[in-house]
């Protein structure tokens, strides 16, 4: 798996099979979701550049490897490399699929370091901390869209409230409350208004037809 098959704004919806995972993905589903996205991602991640690479930018509870940027296990914002990160999901029976933003709304010049400066400067650098409690709350079907819904403060976030306040930050959504957005709903959002595509699965069964297709090219 190489760097150069990742691209500045790729989201990486990822499919866990642990129990918390799972609590996610039936907690926030929709049967009126897009087909791809009929098994509801229980996490998501934007890819980014940093120091000439991709990498993978999350709000996590967990403390999965050694954060790229703070050079220590963290909880909350990191930068992690993507392949560990496919890795953990593939190895534990889950996969990841990656969505690319459509052509029409591509990152322009500059876009792509302005991008990676909001991740990684403004959220990872600072240190901000994961959103247990705005997690907990965008899963609700009613309450996460009355008037109230607690306000963001960007101080701490998780997963889908991270991506959700960067797009808006490159006005690629409107601008509303972030923390609204669970990753099931921010992911029906972007597919349905046409500005994300699905784009590659990452599965042991892609990965394995793709060390067969090397062998029988060999």
């Amino acid at each position: 798996m190489r760097y150069s098959a990742f691209e500045p704004g790729d989201i990486a919806a990822c499919y866990g099979t642990d129990p918390v995972s799972r609590v996610i993905r039936c907690w926030t589903g929709s049967r009126l979701l897009p087909t791809a996205l009929r098994m509801r991602p229980s996490h998501v991640a934007m890819l980014c550049p940093y120091n000439g690479e991709r990498v993978w930018v999350e709000s996590t509870s967990r403390r999965p490897h050694e954060c790229l940027v703070r050079g220590e296990t963290v909880s909350g914002c990191q930068v992690q490399p993507p392949r560990l990160r496919i890795a953990d999901y593939v190895h534990a029976g889950g996969h990841v699929d990656l969505y690319r933003i459509n052509p029409f709304y591509r990152l322009r010049d500059g876009e792509a370091d302005e991008l990676a400066g909001w991740l990684i400067d403004y959220f990872v650098r600072a240190g901000a901390g994961y959103d247990t409690r705005g997690a907990v709350l965008s899963g609700t079907r009613v309450y996460q869209l009355s008037q109230l819904f607690p306000v963001a403060d960007l101080e701490t976030v998780f997963c889908s409230e991270l991506i959700a306040a960067v797009l808006m930050r490159l006005n690629r959504i409107n601008h509303t409350n972030p923390a609204r957005y669970n990753p099931a709903r921010l992911m029906r959002q972007i597919v349905r208004d046409g500005l994300y595509q699905f784009h590659k699965r990452y599965s042991r069964q892609s990965l394995a037809n793709v060390r067969l297709a090397r062998r029988n090219a060999a």
